[in-house]
């Protein structure tokens, strides 16, 4: 005997919730990749080619959804401490010193002014627009 498949009965998978909200943000790549994830998605929204303009027809949700994503990158980053001694992150302060409870995530930016200018220029067309 054969079961009928009816899409009404099935759970509607949450895309925000099961993709993008649980992830565990410990990295600047693993926050970017999710906006950029965000962004693809709501601008290949109408069909493809993805355009901008399907963004801004969604604006609203699209900002909405971001704002999830960057509130769960600062729950999950609550705990990190740049200042207190014994911390795995004391002295790996990003852009702030940051204290266990306190909102931010710069302190996964430690490091990141390291990378070599010319690999910038090399990847990024618009680095030597001004030049």
């Amino acid at each position: 005997m054969t079961e009928d498949f009816n899409e009404n009965n099935e759970k509607k998978i949450d895309w925000m919730e099961t993709f993008v909200l649980n992830e565990h943000y410990g990295s600047p790549y693993a926050i970017l990749m999710k906006i950029d994830e965000i962004v693809r998605a709501y601008a290949a929204a109408d069909g493809f080619p993805a355009s901008l303009s399907a963004i801004e027809r969604r604006m609203e949700a699209f900002s909405r959804d971001l704002g999830r994503m960057v509130m769960r990158a600062v729950q999950k980053n609550l705990d990190a401490d740049t200042v207190a001694e014994g911390s795995k992150w004391q002295g790996r302060a990003g852009v702030f010193p940051k204290r266990k409870g306190n909102p931010g995530f710069s302190h996964l930016l430690f490091g990141l002014e390291k990378f070599d200018p010319l690999m910038v220029e090399k990847h990024d067309p618009l680095a030597n627009r001004d030049k």
